[in-house]
């Protein structure tokens, strides 16, 4: 059974970067699985324009959730000096440059895309209210929005480093409660898809480093090791 150690990043966290480095040169893998598909590989190489075809035949609700949902991610990574994605492609840079497989493990963002685009209306619009409504008190400020009871909360947290596990579990929470058709696609989904293209790896490689967002990372791991043999370990 291959040894399997988890990176749980945030895509606009510097400190993301530097676990994985760490991780890379402590662990010195055969394999890198990494949370992208060749699409958003792409994309954060080239920039958002191969992608824009495929998003305007999504329809005009489906384009503007993911629009927001970008540019929120954006404006979190000018505050910190971070571009969204860029430990991703530093893991990726890692395994090129040390003769690493480097295994893109996510689902097609295309066919996320198309799941997206069948949720019904209401809930894409309860989410884009949410996130904006949210957002406005704490316009130019650090904090992230959580809900608490019927209303919006914020808690500070420091963008520049991998939010703590009990914040990341309360995010995944409220999503799975309030926009459970999103979360069953954006997140149990792909957790079952990546947990299955790692465990295929498994078979080929003796010691993966899988760098994945810290949403993905506790769910991957419990899937993995409610049927592996040899625990997978989180990197810190």
């Amino acid at each position: 059974m291959a040894r399997i150690t988890i990176v749980p990043t945030s895509h606009i966290a510097r400190e993301s970067i530097r676990l994985i480095r760490e991780t890379v040169e402590r662990e010195s893998p055969d394999c890198i699985a990494v949370e992208l598909d060749m699409g958003r590989y792409q994309a954060l190489k080239e920039g958002e324009g191969s992608l824009i075809d495929s998003l305007r035949a999504l329809g005009p609700l489906t384009f503007l959730f993911y629009f927001v949902l970008k540019n929120l991610q954006q404006s979190l990574g000018r505050m910190v000096g971070v571009n969204p994605g860029s430990e991703m492609l530093e893991a990726v840079r890692l395994g090129q440059e040390n003769g690493i497989y480097v295994a893109f493990i996510d689902r097609d963002i295309g066919d996320t895309l198309l799941r997206i685009k069948d949720i019904p209306a209401k809930e894409k619009v309860r989410l884009l209210t949410f996130v904006l409504r949210a957002l406005l008190p704490g316009a130019g400020s650090k904090s992230l929005p959580l809900k608490s009871g019927s209303a919006p909360s914020f808690q500070r947290i420091d963008l520049s480093k991998v939010p703590p596990e009990e914040i990341v579990n309360t995010a995944i929470e409220l999503l799975r409660k309030e926009f459970p058709r999103l979360y069953r696609i954006l997140i149990e989904e792909r957790n079952l898809y990546m947990a299955h293209r790692i465990k295929e790896l498994s078979s080929r490689f003796q010691n993966i480093v899988v760098v994945t967002g810290a949403g993905h990372a506790k769910g991957i791991a419990e899937i993995l090791n409610s049927k592996a043999a040899k625990p997978t370990s989180f990197s810190q």
